[in-house]
């Protein structure tokens, strides 16, 4: 495990189905086809601002959320915290090869609420995927959604204005502004904090 004050322990069974739920609603999958996957999986239990992952940890690992808000984050140039993404569980987080390079870690990820995480070296899913064509497809399907899902960003953040991001994040992640702190949100939507109370009391008027 990448913190080594994290204590795993073997899946329960309501999270092993917590998990399957989960990676069937990104993409279809048999239980028997996941079910060699699970086997290299661990449970976490993480308290708020407990560090999930660091940058420069290894090896590289999957996660799924299960219940719980977990943020990334990297320190800009002046040395302040950006909100990459936030997973609000269940869902399943970025892939690892979508944030690690040379087999170690390129973000932050910190418990933002009290959280169970269950977590699997990115190497299990890589044999999983080798052995099994289902599990291939799957895999495939994950990182697809990924690329779709950071074109979709990236074209809003250069396009959309910030009322438009903020609706369209309480679309996506409904609750979360009322869960996290909000200068992380105002990091995320690429406005500062003072901008985002002006806007969210803009919305509030108009309701």
């Amino acid at each position: 495990m990448p913190n080594p004050a994290m204590k795993p322990e073997p899946l329960t069974p309501t999270d092993c189905d917590k998990v399957l739920a989960t990676a069937q609603r990104i993409a279809p999958v048999d239980a028997s086809a996941f079910a060699p996957l699970l086997r290299d999986m661990r449970a976490v239990q993480l308290k708020p601002q407990d560090v999930l992952l660091r940058v420069g940890d290894a090896p590289p690992m999957e996660c799924f959320v299960l219940d719980g808000v977990l943020h990334t984050w990297l320190g800009d140039a002046q040395g302040r915290a950006v909100t990459l993404d936030f997973y609000k569980g269940p869902c399943a987080m970025t892939p690892a090869i979508a944030r690690s390079r040379a087999g170690q870690s390129r973000i932050h990820c910190e418990a933002l609420t009290a959280a169970r995480v269950v977590l699997f070296e990115a190497s299990a899913l890589s044999r999983t995927m080798m052995a099994d064509i289902a599990m291939a497809r799957w895999g495939d399907a994950v990182l697809t959604q990924e690329l779709v899902r950071r074109v979709d960003r990236e074209l809003a953040l250069a396009t959309q204005p910030a009322k438009e991001r903020l609706l369209a994040l309480r679309a996506e992640k409904p609750g979360l502004e009322d869960t996290v702190p909000h200068h992380h949100l105002a990091s995320y939507l690429g406005m500062t904090p003072v901008s985002l109370s002006r806007l969210r009391g803009q919305l509030r008027r108009a309701e």
